[in-house]
């Protein structure tokens, strides 16, 4: 009676010894190669605008996934939305000067570019997972450079890709870091890629965050036909319920009217005839295309379709800007704000600057200049570049709950003003 458990344990030890031994070199040929493609970022603003985390120097990671072009992948909020100096830097190599190609706010994406001159023949291009493979338990390693710790990477499983802040991420306990930020998540079975490390929830443990890689594989393939990727500015605003899991709800309308023949309410199933299921989805469907789609919606159980004609979102790399004092000013960061009250924004504030002297302060909103409510980042310009004194009417979300905004007036008179991307 004994020995039936006992040889039953040395064989279940075996097969796991046996199990190890197979999967170990999967995975060390996997971080070899992620060693060979990843890459260290540097990233240095004096002035953000839009999504940036504001100035200073940080670093994040990358890797290469076209070597001819050059091209590497990271997270937009690593490589910034144009007014970072940014550098790259491969294993073992010292740093070369890039530029950002494109940066995309839905994904928090961003392609950079360096000369591919420079980089080093060991180099290698990442194998990108653009297929419906499904992720729900797989193994990954979240590669990058965690506090300090150059080239290394946290092993974990990918909980699920769910929908969060209506936007597509994949769950995984595999621990992301800031320095991981903008690296590989690596599939430990095939070593593809599958994602973009991008975020932790704070305060948590184990909630952690990686862009999907489809998305992105469709991005590219569009830029390299000549196309513009961009996301599309649909006139729908989605629902979540969160006890169904459903996340492509008639919730309303954002830009104009709500289409005729929709309702509030009425879930979408397909776009162009694809199933979607998120608005990530939805909008990689409609990345590239003629601004026209074919919805088809479920409504008290029947089905139903409908034509939608739509815009594209603005490139943020050629938004024009002006530099006041040590202000950033642009148009509004949220689209509501931007696109239907049109107003333009502080988005940094160069700490100690005469801006910030003179009262102008972060995130206001300018509703007027001496009277006048400015229609053009070029009108802000040359109301600005003045020598005598002007009168700011500015904007800003109130601290009392009575109040949506509270208005603040600054008066003072320019010193060096500046106008960048207009013609």
């Amino acid at each position: 009676m004994i020995r039936k458990p006992i040889l039953f344990a040395v064989c279940a030890f075996e097969i796991a010894l046996i199990m190890f031994i197979a999967v170990w070199p999967t995975f060390a040929d996997a971080i070899d190669d992620a060693n060979r493609y990843a890459v260290r970022i540097k990233s240095s603003v004096s002035n953000s605008i839009f999504f940036d985390g504001g100035s200073g120097t940080s670093s994040g990671a990358g890797f290469l996934v076209d070597k001819e072009r050059g091209w590497v992948i990271t997270n937009a909020h690593v490589s910034g939305y144009g007014t970072a100096n940014l550098e790259v830097s491969f294993k073992d190599e010292k740093y070369i000067n890039s530029q950002i190609l494109y940066a995309d706010v839905e994904l928090d994406l961003a392609i950079i570019m360096v000369s591919k001159r420079k980089i080093p023949e060991t180099a290698i291009e990442a194998n990108l997972e653009c297929s419906n493979l499904r992720l729900n338990g797989r193994e990954v390693a979240a590669f990058g450079h965690p506090e300090g710790l150059s080239y290394s990477a946290s092993r974990g499983i990918i909980s699920q890709v769910r929908v969060y802040d209506r936007v597509d991420w994949i769950q995984t306990d595999a621990a992301i870091n800031e320095g991981n930020s903008g690296g590989p998540l690596i599939d430990v079975e095939t070593g593809k890629v599958l994602g973009i490390n991008s975020m932790a929830l704070e305060d948590t443990e184990g909630l952690n965050f990686a862009v999907p890689a489809k998305p992105i594989c469709k991005i590219l393939d569009i830029i390299k036909s000549g196309g513009t990727p961009l996301p599309p500015r649909l006139p729908i605003v989605f629902a979540e319920n969160e006890e169904t899991e459903e996340s492509m709800i008639v919730g309303g309308n954002r830009y104009g009217d709500l289409p005729e023949g929709l309702q509030i309410g009425d879930l979408v199933t397909k776009v162009n005839g694809i199933p979607v299921k998120s608005p990530t989805e939805a909008l990689t469907v409609l990345r590239g295309g003629d601004g026209k789609a074919k919805l088809t919606y479920m409504r008290d159980g029947n089905e139903g379709e409908i034509d939608i004609t739509f815009t594209f979102e603005d490139d943020y790399l050629e938004k024009p800007y002006v530099l006041a004092d040590g202000a950033l000013i642009a148009e509004a960061r949220y689209s509501e704000i931007r696109h239907n009250d049109r107003l333009f924004q502080v988005h940094s504030l160069q700490r100690g600057s005469y801006a910030s002297r003179a009262g102008i302060f972060k995130n206001a909103y300018i509703t007027a200049i001496n009277g006048k409510k400015p229609e053009t980042i070029n009108e802000i310009y040359k109301a600005l570049d003045t020598d005598d004194e002007v009168n700011l009417m500015l904007r800003a979300w109130s601290s009392r709950n009575r109040y949506l905004y509270d208005f603040y007036q600054v008066v003072y008179t320019p010193n060096e003003v500046k106008l960048r991307n207009a013609l």
